[in-house]
């Protein structure tokens, strides 16, 4: 759908676009980029909130990634009008392509700003080698040789405290092939290959990514995030996703653009140039651009924003680089308009019937989503519900969201107390009839089989979570997580040994995964293999660390002086928090010691007098000889 609207996209701009209208398009696309500029120093100045990280600013693009290869494309935007305009208003230009260099900066995305800075270098060899005036040769090999000396000093003083503390700087002087984000890119990388291997010539298809990573997941990846659906390298997602065909179909875009942009044509200039489509300048700095683009795509993946304004580019190099059209006779005046307004009222009606089937669905079922997400946020289910309904209903591409968050609302309320159970047991169906019909039109798709998973383990239906997640490991044998549900299907089952293997095998994959090792500890304590827990656990603390998973396991197992120990080991580290107090009292009173339950309940009441009622009631029950 993405794509289809892009390539429709480019054809109204090649369509419609002069250059009078480009050059009021690209300025309006700077002063775009003068927004979010300030919306990004805002953002530093602690005056707006950034959304996705603590320090890396977004601005409203809610990822500094989008916003950084953003500000790139305009970056060199205001280059071009720069050298193309003549008046004194392309001094405007050089203050908004500072404003945006800060912000990309600020976003801190390496891809991005290391292709700024290979498109730069590429810009001034480019103009070294290429352009005409002698000044702006010897201007360029200076700074170039500026831009050398100060990489140079980069590398040589990357371990100094001036970099070390600067939470841009530091992020470059950490690549290394022992960093987690480059060792977890490589595996990636690796995996892609293995999919393109099996598919080379067509791929896995369009936005299948997740299934080449499903099946040739490496378990060493629980360092980064359990779900991928992008290579994080555009072009080896190409080559995986579309085959090698669909990798050269995007490269000849670049390659395309690079010859009408160097290309001599009809009319040729001194240097074997363009005289007519493209001055010197723009065609270097148009390559420089594009060469920046590309090294960033080497390290992230795409996105709307900046296929946006690729394609925006493609289409300008595209009409720039056409003749002047042909005059054309016509038949008759009242003839040529007649088509014309025939033509128009057909191409709107398809338009408006398929914004209304495509368009509008999705976008309402958006909307229902949002509003669903909202009323569970706060309290209100059973609208939530409805809603959750409602966007199912559309009909529309958004569904399979709209059944992955549907599946998430109902795992919070399954366990909840107090609920109407007619209503749970409504959700638990809803969620389980759409799960399931997401499975049957994805069924390689390992996602949705651990969201059924997860759905059917929260209702106690232990067989069928088992069944499932049996299925989806033969899909991805080696991701732990499918593991850690199974083991837990069986723990719920009491099936104590057959849960322990399962686990077992998780935490071999990758024994530095530490939860993977603490998991397979609380199996192990279930199995009574309490010498192997302890071993496991000897060099993390042992089995006595604020976990709870470890409470329940000790719990089952009647041992309560292990219980009590934990709860102790939590209200040390969290002296503060009264519903610790209370559950370290609790443990208390499992192993008889009364006075200790009391003065634990007498501390929380200090800690929360909301509690007090409910508190000293306790304590008078304990002190009567009885346990509440």
């Amino acid at each position: 759908m993405t794509y289809l609207h892009l390539f429709a996209f480019f054809l109204i701009l090649i369509s419609v676009m002069k250059e009078n209208l480009w050059k009021w398009f690209f300025n309006t696309s700077l002063f775009v980029s003068v927004i979010l500029g300030v919306y990004g120093l805002l953002q530093l100045a602690g005056k707006l909130a950034i959304h996705q990280s603590s320090s890396r600013v977004d601005a409203t693009l809610g990822n500094p990634t989008y916003l950084g290869i953003f500000m790139i494309f305009h970056i060199f935007l205001a280059a071009i009008l720069f050298f193309r305009e003549k008046g004194w208003w392309r001094w405007f230009y050089p203050p908004v392509a500072v404003l945006d260099l800060v912000i990309l900066y600020y976003t801190a995305t390496r891809g991005a700003i290391l292709g700024l800075v290979g498109g730069l270098v590429l810009t001034l060899i480019l103009s070294v080698l290429f352009y005409p005036t002698k000044r702006v040769k010897i201007f360029s090999a200076s700074l170039l040789g500026v831009i050398i000396v100060l990489m140079a000093g980069f590398l040589f003083f990357k371990d100094s405290q001036f970099i070390k503390q600067s939470r841009v700087l530091s992020r470059f002087s950490e690549i290394s092939f022992q960093e987690t984000t480059t060792q977890s890119r490589l595996v990636i990388w690796k995996m892609s290959w293995e999919g393109f291997k099996e598919k080379p010539v067509l791929g896995w298809g369009p936005e299948n990514f997740n299934l080449v990573f499903n099946k040739y997941y490496e378990p060493i990846l629980w360092k980064q995030e359990p779900w991928f659906d992008r290579a994080h390298n555009v072009f080896l997602d190409r080559l995986t996703t579309t085959g090698f065909l669909g990798l050269l179909a995007y490269l000849g875009l670049f390659a395309f653009a690079l010859y009408y942009l160097w290309s001599p044509g009809a009319n040729l200039a001194r240097g074997g140039f363009p005289k007519n489509n493209f001055s010197r300048s723009d065609s270097i700095v148009f390559t420089s651009m594009f060469a920046a683009y590309f090294f960033h795509n080497l390290f992230v993946f795409d996105n709307l924003i900046s296929s946006l304004l690729f394609i925006a580019f493609l289409a300008y190099i595209s009409t720039k680089s056409q003749p002047p059209p042909e005059e054309k006779k016509t038949i008759s005046i009242s003839a040529n308009l007649g088509l014309k307004s025939a033509s128009a009222l057909i191409v709107s009606i398809i338009t408006v019937f398929i914004v209304y089937y495509v368009n509008v669905p999705g976008i309402l079922a958006g909307h229902d989503l949002i509003k669903a997400i909202g009323f569970s946020g706060n309290g209100d289910l059973q609208s939530s519900f409805s809603e959750f309904q409602k966007a199912l209903s559309r009909n529309s591409f958004g569904t399979g969201e709209a059944r992955e968050q549907l599946s998430s609302f109902a795992q919070q309320i399954l366990p909840l107390s107090g609920l109407d159970n007619n209503f749970k047991q409504e959700v638990y169906n809803s969620a389980v009839s759409e799960m399931k019909k997401q499975i049957s039109q994805s069924p390689n798709d390992i996602r949705y089989m651990i969201f059924l998973g997860l759905i059917y383990n929260k209702a106690g239906q232990y067989d069928e979570a088992i069944d499932i997640l049996q299925r989806a490991i033969k899909l991805s044998p080696k991701k732990q997580q499918l593991y850690f549900e199974l083991g837990s299907s069986y723990l719920n089952k009491r099936e104590y040994d057959k849960s322990f293997e399962i686990l077992k095998k998780a935490f071999e994959f990758d024994q530095e995964f530490l939860e993977a090792r603490k998991i397979y500890a609380v199996a192990a304590i279930f199995a009574e293999r309490d010498e192997l827990a302890e071993e496991l656990m000897k060099d993390y603390g042992g089995t006595i660390i604020p976990d709870e998973r470890f409470i329940t396991a000790y719990n089952e197992r009647k041992m309560f002086d292990k219980v009590e120990a934990i709860w102790e080991k939590f209200v040390e580290e969290n002296p503060e928090n009264a519903q610790y107090r209370v559950s370290l009292a609790a443990g208390y009173l499992q192993t008889g010691k009364r006075q200790k339950a009391i003065e634990q309940l007498q501390k929380a009441i200090e800690l929360e007098p909301r509690f007090k009622q409910q508190g000293e009631y306790y304590i008078n029950e304990i002190r009567a000889g009885r346990n509440p």
